[in-house]
């Protein structure tokens, strides 16, 4: 082994350690304050249609004047139509957080704690050991 892999050994097992040590952390609740905004647009084009009806109806053509009776003229036009609707909805009360209550730990739970630190203690030398005949096998 040279000396490029007792680098890269030793960055992996400080990332190994890093990782397990920060790996474990409270939930921590913080209260933010929600918006929230609605719009609404609705356009709409209608159709508004008009019959015009006239008994009598003198339709001047340059220099001819016709009379008709009964004259039906049709009108047509698009009505456009928007309305804008904007509505915005706050929550000032912040979400409550529960208090935490502190229990004691069970046996079991203890019994737990214990043994990881005591399995923690011996990676931690076994990886130290491990290094070290590392450094001395590959000593020049």
């Amino acid at each position: 082994m040279n000396s490029k892999n007792i680098v890269f050994y030793l960055v992996a097992y400080a990332t190994i350690l890093v990782w397990l040590l920060t790996g474990c952390t409270t939930t921590k609740y913080v209260t933010v304050p929600e918006y929230h905004t609605d719009t609404l647009i609705q356009t709409k084009l209608q159709k508004d249609s008009v019959w015009l009806h006239d008994s009598t109806y003198i339709h001047d053509n340059g220099d001819t004047v016709l009379v008709e009776k009964w004259h039906t003229k049709y009108k047509e036009k698009l009505v456009h139509d928007t309305t804008y609707i904007s509505k915005t909805d706050t929550i000032p009360k912040p979400y409550p957080v529960p208090e935490y209550i502190d229990k004691p730990l069970t046996w079991w739970q203890k019994l737990r704690l214990n043994l990881g630190n005591i399995m923690m203690a011996i990676l931690g030398i076994a990886a130290i050991y491990g290094a070290m005949k590392l450094y001395v096998k590959l000593k020049p």
